[in-house]
């Protein structure tokens, strides 16, 4: 009966259609991409700012919980709802609102709802794009919520970087305005940092000012065999220096199971090197604003990669099939599923100890867990490492138990080096328990404080930050 009040209040702000019960919701909006099929009380599809201000009132008097979902295209849990009787799932897909570009201080005031790639399509007549690259087709809102980074960072910074203002809705259904869309505001606290990346527990946010880049004119990139584990760091180190500064815009790692396994998934296992593929390999991008008449990027890495191959630091490189090596990059983690059952790990190191992570968390995985297989890469030039672990289909499927002893040991090497258990995917539901193991007690509590502050009745999402997981409050 209590629903059913719900599910009448809610049609009246979204309007007919926009709002279904539990068992009619499509598979899309309840499926993630690695997970199981989650489940929900109720859909809701709002399209305006103050409709998802209605919607949050009357959850928090219902006392149920608003799951935010953009496009649902991420590998993390924190957009898919597990309670059938609790959980109201809230799309952003019709937020929409909101479309207005200023050439002048290149900046895009932008509903959630839209999509990266409309985003980028809607500015390359400009000259400019919002240089935040990754695989999948995000919207704006799960971007801003898990202040995304992707391959490109390491030129551009993360989603936080490149955010003036944002709006959003706070868990009593207050609406926030924050920031000014200025460069330049030193005017009091920048609180929009702060709901960038928190998952949705301070705020759900509905639209936000971007800042925006130029377009590069030309690109040119590299599948590189270093000489040797040890050469990688010094290669980085010489590629973002001398007569290639600031014009590196890529720089990614991939084990020789990583590659193997986006090779065989393009059915072209040999392709490369000679099928012979290096322990590590390493993609190089550059990037320019200038045209090639002026800069020609192509001879200008061709040229770096000569001298290294000639110091002994690289043994072979690809070159001049830029699409086809961002396309094996990409299909990394398509492939690996192929293989058995992918086991995540987003990590970032200082890099003087990128090595030291894969070498130890190799060592104690052959120790503990032999049946894994470590298919490591990522972000190497900003620290970034996908530690991407393959149980294959033969083997025994792992219990909890032995699920979460995995999970702690190579968290506990991690922080042992100085880096962080989530890279840029964000504190979800499945590592509540992590978290709060891994974070000191005062800031637990201090977070706790902040969250309430927000979201006072705990009706936003499915992450908290403070001591106590929402859920079993």
């Amino acid at each position: 009966m209590l629903m059913d009040e719900f599910l009448r209040a809610a049609d009246e702000v979204c309007g007919a259609g926009f709002v279904v019960a539990g068992p009619a919701i499509e598979p899309r909006y309840l499926q993630p991409a690695r997970y199981a099929a989650g489940q929900a009380a109720a859909l809701v599809r709002p399209s305006t700012t103050a409709q998802v201000a209605a919607l949050v009132k009357l959850c928090a008097r219902h006392e149920l919980i608003l799951v935010p979902q953009g496009a649902h295209t991420g590998l993390v849990q924190a957009g898919t709802p597990t309670d059938a009787s609790m959980h109201v799932l809230l799309t952003t897909e019709r937020l929409r609102e909101v479309f207005e570009f200023d050439p002048l201080d290149r900046t895009l005031r932008v509903s959630a709802g839209y999509r990266l790639s409309e985003v980028n399509e809607r500015l390359a007549a400009h000259g400019l794009w919002f240089p935040i690259d990754l695989s999948a087709d995000p919207s704006i809102g799960g971007m801003l919520a898990h202040n995304t980074g992707g391959t490109r960072m390491l030129r551009y910074g993360d989603v936080r970087a490149n955010t003036l203002a944002l709006t959003a809705v706070l868990g009593e259904g207050q609406v926030l305005h924050l920031g000014r869309g200025l460069q330049k505001d030193n005017a009091g606290l920048a609180l929009q940092h702060l709901l960038v990346g928190s998952s949705g527990a301070l705020g759900l946010i509905t639209e936000a000012t971007l800042k925006l880049h130029p377009l590069p004119r030309q690109q040119a990139s590299a599948l590189i065999a270093p000489a040797s584990l040890e050469a990688v760091m010094p290669l980085y180190q010489r590629a973002m220096a001398g007569e290639l500064a600031g014009m590196v815009s890529a720089f990614e790692g991939m084990s020789a199971a990583a590659l193997q396994a986006a090779l065989h998934l393009r059915g072209d296992p040999g392709r490369l090197f000679g099928g012979q593929l290096p322990a590590y390999a390493l993609l190089l991008e550059l990037s320019s604003e200038l045209p090639a008449a002026s800069l020609d990027l192509h001879a200008l890495l061709q040229r770096w990669l000569e001298c290294e191959f000639e110091a002994g630091a690289v043994v072979d490189a690809v070159l001049g099939a830029d699409d086809t090596v961002w396309s094996l990059r990409h299909g990394i983690s398509e492939g690996l599923r192929e293989q058995g059952r992918v086991i995540g790990f987003d990590l970032s190191l200082p890099r003087r100890h990128f090595m030291r992570m894969r070498e130890l968390a190799g060592a104690w995985l052959g120790a503990e867990f032999p049946q894994a297989l470590v298919a490591d890469f990522g972000h190497l030039g900003d620290g970034g490492m996908h530690c991407n672990l393959v149980w294959p289909k033969s083997a025994p499927p792992l219990d909890n138990e032995q699920m979460a002893r995995l999970r702690s040991g190579i968290y506990a090497i991690c922080a042992d080096l100085g880096g962080s258990f989530s890279a840029e995917h964000g504190i979800g539901p499945s590592l509540q328990a992590d978290y709060r193991a891994l974070t000191e007690p005062a800031v637990l509590r201090l977070s706790g404080q902040v969250e309430s502050l927000f979201d006072p009745r705990q009706t936003l999402g499915l992450t908290s930050f403070g001591p106590v997981w929402k859920s079993v409050l």
